[in-house]
């Protein structure tokens, strides 16, 4: 099988470690066939989406080292893209983002509620829930986007799985089908290891309920498996190796290319 990784993260972001050569050339150490790099977007003028990503200044230097890497390693396909969340006051920056890149992944990591953000690792109501369906729904329907990261972080600090979970799964599930949008399997829920919740020890995700609603009510549905990588040694780690074997024994419709 050939291997590929499409969300990939560089130290620009400020929480990774490695530049983009060294995740190309770990990815040539274990025979990939493509690698894409995807790190967090920039905004000029966003500050609601935190400090953790690279300024909008050093965007032209992250395609630059992209397009190094191309010249520097034929022997491997770089795509350059980039991992977004998307708001409607977004719309025209990131039409012009996917004039740039390969592709671009959604990456619902907030929602606006109360007027206020609240991000997706923290959510606890169904109203969260709720409005994060909605606007991955809303981000997808631009035709922006070629994949939805992890789609089931909603469930990193959800304290049991409940009706409202599983209503935002079948809405996330029909707009994929809809929008022809992939989703994603991703590794890096697998790294922060088991825990406990009111219903019981699991990993914050990939979350099994979440992924048995799909393989068996929308078994149509593209699948991707990827690390979500921010350190070049979790490329092809044993987490990406559970999260491949995960996909496999749910019998995911699985894709390995864009």
């Amino acid at each position: 099988m050939k291997l590929t990784n499409y969300h990939t993260h560089h130290d620009r972001c400020k929480h990774a470690k490695g530049g983009v050569e060294a995740y190309v050339r770990e990815a040539v150490l274990h025979h990939y066939d493509e690698i894409g790099m995807s790190c967090h977007t920039p905004h000029r003028n966003f500050k609601q989406l935190g400090t953790r990503r690279m300024s909008y200044d050093e965007l032209s230097d992250y395609f630059n080292d992209i397009e190094q890497a191309q010249e520097k390693y034929p022997q491997i396909r770089v795509l350059k893209a980039l991992e977004c969340e998307y708001f409607p006051i977004l719309f025209e920056d990131i039409k012009a983002l996917s004039k740039q890149t390969d592709y671009l992944i959604l990456a619902q990591h907030y929602i606006q509620i109360d007027g206020k953000f609240k991000d997706a690792f923290h959510f606890t109501e169904p109203r969260q829930l709720e409005l994060y369906a909605a606007g991955i729904e809303e981000g997808m329907a631009t035709g922006f986007f070629k994949i939805l990261a992890h789609p089931d972080v909603f469930m990193t600090t959800y304290p049991k799985w409940d009706e409202a979970c599983e209503k935002v799964t079948r809405q996330i599930a029909r707009a994929a089908l809809k929008y022809d949008v992939i989703l994603e399997v991703n590794a890096n829920g697998l790294r922060r290891g088991e825990q406990k919740y009111e219903d019981g020890v699991r990993y914050p995700y990939p979350s099994e309920k979440f992924w048995k609603i799909i393989a068996t009510e929308f078994k149509e549905v593209k699948v991707m498996v990827n690390s979500d990588c921010h350190d070049p040694a979790y490329l092809n780690d044993e987490y990406m190796q559970m999260a491949r074997d995960f996909a496999k024994r749910l019998k995911l419709n699985v894709i390995t290319h864009l």
